[in-house]
């Protein structure tokens, strides 16, 4: 991964649980991130940088919808992204309605960045550091990056909390990887009471689909099941009955741990029985394959 030092700013932004603004010491380093999707920069040199490996509960999505949903903000939605920023050093944050940020204590705060990619939106997609660079890594440099590493980040601390989920693409290394899924399996056992794992009923239970308020309001579910949901009914309505063929059309690749052969379509890890629906597997067996 590629090592970039900076500062994290955050006033007329809109963090979350797994999203903040990084503006690198030397803007060039944006250059030299690997893949062939390219960061999109501001008119001061910084970008988006969406964290690696983990997923927070939506504060503001849009999908195909004219206006904007959420999470259940009360449910965890918020606890993720105040935590980040509280980790990497913010003190006072103000808001406003839109959950857009208008002051901070401080305005600024010093970090480093491990950069992986980015994704087709234009955002960097690294783990988050605060403070110094450690002293085994260089600025702009690529580096190694081991479960040392992955263990000062803020990506580690949200999972470790459990106030995110773990979200596996193929080019995350499988030490991390491994490293990541035994923390989930953690974090889960304890189910802390400000937990995702303390609502969660994606996995045991399931989500009673009654309407869209369903899953913005009252039940905590993995977002990226969310995100799917939340679009199919907006365009169809409540009824899942077309929903595994909904997500078909999609032809998400992924692989499910323990197998070599990879699938398509999130329809395969689903199980829907008198609208509720429910996953079949935990989040940390399944790895998308990025192309």
């Amino acid at each position: 991964m590629l090592v970039i030092k900076g500062t994290y700013r955050i006033i007329n932004t809109r963090p979350d649980g797994d999203t903040v603004s990084f503006l690198p010491q030397d803007p060039g380093f944006w250059c030299d991130v690997p893949g062939r999707n390219r960061v999109e920069r501001n008119s001061r040199g910084g970008g988006t940088v969406r964290m690696d490996a983990i997923g927070a509960l939506e504060t503001h999505y849009k999908g195909v919808g004219p206006d904007e949903v959420h999470q259940p903000l009360d449910l965890g939605a918020r606890a993720a992204r105040d935590e980040l920023l509280s980790w990497l050093g913010f003190g006072a944050v103000l808001l406003d309605e839109k959950e857009k940020v208008t002051a901070s204590t401080p305005e600024t705060v010093p970090g480093f960045i491990l950069a992986s990619g980015a994704d087709i939106f234009g955002r960097c997609i690294a783990l988050v550091g605060r403070g110094d660079l450690p002293p085994d890594l260089k600025n702009g440099k690529r580096t190694i990056v081991t479960t040392d590493h992955l263990h000062q980040t803020a990506n580690h601390r949200l999972l470790e909390l459990g106030l995110v989920y773990p979200t596996f693409y193929s080019k995350l290394p499988e030490e991390l990887r491994d490293d990541m899924a035994e923390t989930t399996r953690q974090a889960r056992a304890a189910k802390a009471p400000n937990s995702v794992w303390a609502k969660d009923v994606t996995f045991e239970g399931g989500a009673k689909i009654e309407k869209l308020n369903s899953i913005t309001e009252h039940q905590v579910i993995l977002p990226k099941l969310f995100r799917r949901l939340a679009d199919y009914i907006r365009l169809f309505g409540p009824s899942l009955s077309c929903f595994p063929a909904y997500l078909a059309g999609e032809y998400e690749e992924f692989r499910l741990s323990g197998q070599e052969k990879s699938l398509h379509g999130l329809q395969h890890v689903l199980e829907i029985t008198d609208n509720t629906i429910r996953m079949t597997r935990p989040i940390e067996d399944i790895t998308i394959v990025e192309k």
